[in-house]
């Protein structure tokens, strides 16, 4: 009766919002790309030729969760080499990473999770394994996989607190869909109580740690040595950089108003801002506009990072990366606001100070275990951030110091890779 009510409550949604199709289209490619695949209407020459039969599909619905995958993909490739893989996503900005990247066979979209559709999708695809990173539950896609007899795994998986109440409000019908994951393989063990809370069967849940602690190269974080000081690391020019990653509508207008605060004391201080969704990248460069600071686009400078202005915008995909390995102070966004907060992994692993806001839901035991090591800091508010990034633009030792206590936390958990294969070798 629940699934019932759902497929007949998504079906009226469905149709209801058909005549809106030619918006999308007149929307843009943002909107409109991919739109088939949504619809489940897959190239099957193209998964024949490309993937073959029984693929493993890997759903990894944005960014964050396909450079998670691809970790788990090129280990699925070295260890298993017959197998072909697949990688879904949610959004196009995920589905272009995963093409760039290469790790994957194919690269497709998520099909909608109306039942004829989802139905229509695993005809086509027909995986033998269905590998889902982080949390991602679709009701039809989870019991059509049980019906077909394909074992669904998820892997990395989390559920924050105000997911469990969200999901609650309909723990009935969220227990039965929660059961049909053959296993479920969490980050940690506040994620794991809650998803048995939810209604996971307690002995097909374990602990395999968090996906994106790997290494940006497919390997563990901890395998690999630390990384060294990168050019701009060893010739200063007597400057220091402030890397804000991954900031939201409300935090740009908060973070110039402390770069120019801090400017005043420290005159050579730059600062590196990129946005978190490239919808918005036109909204922050006004940002800059008003405020009167001087910028360059990374889309503008031929690949360049070194910048002589003020502010370099980061309206390009994939290059946060080496920002973070050259600034001095990094600070995470989505945190000031109630974003959720992003991964402070991704500073850490060059060894530098992770500065974030008190919203970090999304990854609230990493940045619990990032302030008690000694390598982030929880900043509440304007004062208090200009405040410790002094501290740590005047204290070289300083900002040395937690740095490093920041690396061993991104180095700690190196098994997560292996333990996220031997649940997966199981099924394949």
């Amino acid at each position: 009766m629940a699934y019932f009510l759902y497929n007949f409550i998504v079906t009226a949604v469905f149709i209801a919002c058909l005549p809106l199709l030619p918006l999308l289209y007149l929307l843009g490619k943002r909107f409109s790309e991919g739109l088939a695949e949504r619809f489940g209407f897959y190239d099957i020459g193209n998964i024949i030729s490309e993937a073959g039969k029984g693929p493993v599909w890997i759903h990894a619905a944005s960014v964050g969760e396909v450079r998670s995958a691809s970790h788990l993909a090129r280990e699925l490739k070295q260890r298993f080499p017959a197998r072909k893989i697949i990688v879904s996503t949610f959004t196009a900005t995920g589905n272009r990473i995963a093409r760039q990247m290469g790790f994957a066979d194919l690269v497709l979209f998520l099909p909608l999770d109306v039942l004829w559709i989802v139905r229509r999708a695993y005809a086509r695809i027909d995986p033998s394994v269905l590998i889902i990173v982080e949390t991602e539950i679709w009701p039809n896609l989870l019991r059509q996989a049980y019906l077909r007899g394909i074992p669904t795994l998820l892997l990395s998986g989390r559920l924050s607190a105000r997911s469990l109440r969200r999901y609650s409000l309909f723990a009935t019908f969220f227990r039965r869909v929660i059961r049909y994951f053959s296993v479920l393989g969490m980050q940690s063990e506040e994620d794991r109580d809650r998803i048995v809370k939810l209604g996971a069967a307690a002995e097909r849940v374990s602990v395999v740690g968090n996906l994106k602690h790997a290494s940006r190269d497919g390997h563990a974080a901890g395998s690999s040595s630390k990384p060294l000081p990168t050019e701009r690391e060893a010739d200063r020019r007597g400057g220091h950089w402030l890397v804000v990653g991954s900031s939201h509508r409300g935090e740009e207008v908060i973070l110039i108003e402390v770069f120019i605060s801090l400017k005043q004391h420290f005159p050579h201080l730059q600062m590196v801002l990129a946005p978190r969704h490239p919808q918005r990248f036109a909204e922050v460069e006004k940002l800059l506009k008003t405020a009167g600071l001087p910028f360059e686009k990374k889309s503008q400078v031929n690949g360049r990072i070194d910048f002589q202005v003020d502010v370099m915008l980061v309206d390009t995909i994939g290059d946060l990366q080496d920002f973070y390995a050259a600034g001095d102070v990094a600070f995470v966004g989505g945190s000031l606001v109630d974003g959720g907060g992003h991964n402070l992994l991704e500073p850490a692993r060059f060894a530098k100070p992770v500065l974030f806001g008190p919203y970090m839901t999304n990854f609230k035991s990493l940045a619990r275990e990032m302030t008690a090591k000694g390598g982030g800091i929880e900043v509440k508010e304007r004062e208090q951030l200009i405040r410790e990034v002094t501290i740590l633009l005047t204290d070289s030792e300083k900002r040395k110091s937690m740095g490093e206590k920041a690396y061993e936390v991104a180095a700690d958990d190196h098994g997560v890779v292996e333990r996220s294969l031997a649940l997966a070798a199981r099924y394949l």
